[in-house]
């Protein structure tokens, strides 16, 4: 069934990778403003924590659908439409003028958002299983620039304006639609799904399923441990280090115009560990996979990303922040590809969207979860504690990436398909 990326050109693929692009840009945009929004609105932290939770929730609801949905009537309309969607939702970002304003922007662009799903189901479509992983570090390179300059064109947009930022992206949507509309081809299926969202039945084999189900269990581990680090460390500097941030004092103390002023520089710190990520993914993922393995790498990444952690939860000076910044997009680049090819590899040829969709509503449920919890342990603990019981769940993560490893890293088979080696 799958063909070669060189069917289409490169035209799909760099389509792919723009709309993966776009959504965690506006991801990332919003991670700057945060604090403008605490100060300008007067928002309780529990209140911040769920805005920036609410747009992953959507994706929680809704990835399965548009999976599902592409399944059925075409991968192509899906991604076009949640682009010209997300496209609305960022224009109503840009204008939002209150805490309801910006919950109703950040729902629909997470709801339209969700098509991320549908992008990796293309990937698998017009990938071999061989170099599916490959194809995933495709997304993960979108995921690493869109999480780089997402914060830093927020940031640094943020100084001129708070509306520019959302402008710049609703723009950006609608352009990648229209190229979408122009050139994507929609790759052929030979298989196709009918049903309209993945059942429950279909939920329990595939968690029960000691393949599938360890592979979901290790993405939500990450996926939560990380989207803490990304919901506390603005935080986290501008309470211990806000001199770093351009800020002579703590945040409680600071004015608007110097919180303003700190949006860029956390932008920026934020936009060098996307720069890392993205080129791992992008590029230094090719080459380690043939050698040592998805399975190998995915235990690897792990175990950095747990370390990483462990070393900015126990960080008492700003050069030891920067190594567990700098040790971070190692982890995150390893791990990322590495699980979504083994997880495509894993599933039936036939049921790639729905299976896919599972998974990004899996991470999804990660990013709507960390912020919250991270949240409540920064207020009820201290600075570090968010870090610390990331680092936690991250050692669990290991375990249990080490058996999976020790059980399936030699010889991978996949489901509906003859056994082949792990690439």
């Amino acid at each position: 069934m799958s063909t070669s990326p060189a069917r289409g050109g490169r035209s799909p693929l760099l389509f792919i990778f723009l709309t993966v692009f776009i959504d965690l840009l506006g991801f990332g945009i919003v991670l700057p403003l945060l604090p403008i929004y605490s100060k300008a609105y007067g928002a309780e932290e529990l209140e911040l924590g769920l805005l920036f939770s609410c747009f992953s929730g959507m994706q929680f609801l809704f990835a399965p659908m548009w999976g599902r949905l592409s399944d059925r009537i075409g991968r192509k309309p899906v991604l076009v439409g949640g682009l010209i969607g997300t496209s609305a939702s960022y224009l109503l970002f840009a204008y939002a003028t209150s805490m309801p304003m910006l919950f109703v922007a950040r729902l629909l662009a997470g709801f339209f958002g969700a098509n991320i799903s549908t992008a990796a189901a293309y990937i698998a479509d017009v990938t071999t299983p061989e170099n599916r992983a490959k194809g995933m570090g495709l997304i993960g390179a979108a995921f690493g620039l869109g999480f780089t300059f997402g914060p830093f064109l927020g940031g640094e947009l943020t100084a001129y304006s708070p509306m520019y930022p959302g402008f710049l992206a609703a723009g950006l949507s609608l352009a990648a639609a229209l190229f979408g509309w122009w050139k994507l081809e929609e790759p052929p299926r030979e298989l196709r799904t009918h049903s309209r969202v993945f059942s429950l039945e279909q939920v329990r084999l595939a968690l029960g399923a000691p393949r599938i189900g360890t592979l979901f269990v290790l993405s939500f581990l990450s996926v939560l441990a990380f989207s803490a680090f990304e919901a506390m460390f603005a935080r986290f500097g501008l309470a211990l280090f806000p001199q770093q941030f351009g800020v002579p004092e703590s945040i409680e103390h600071a004015t608007m115009d110097q919180i303003l002023a700190a949006a860029p520089i956390t932008g920026r710190y934020l936009g060098a560990i996307g720069i890392l990520s993205a080129i791992i993914q992008g590029g230094l993922i090719r080459r380690l996979v043939p050698r040592y393995g998805e399975t190998s790498l995915a235990l690897t990444g792990q175990a950095v990303l747990a370390l990483s952690l462990l070393v900015l939860g126990l960080s008492q000076s700003w050069g030891v922040v920067l190594l567990g910044c700098v040790l971070m997009p190692f982890g995150f680049g390893l791990n990322n590809p590495a699980l979504s090819g083994l997880i495509s590899r894993a599933t039936p040829v036939d049921q790639q969207g729905a299976f896919l969709g599972l998974n990004q509503s899996i991470a999804s449920l990660a990013r709507m979860s960390g912020p919250p919890l991270a949240g409540m342990a920064f207020q009820r603990w201290n600075p570090h504690a968010p870090f610390l019981l990331g680092a936690g769940a991250l050692g669990l993560s290991v375990f249990l990436a080490y058996g999976y490893h020790r059980r399936f890293g030699a010889t991978f088979p996949r489901t509906g398909a003859a056994p082949a080696a792990e690439a």
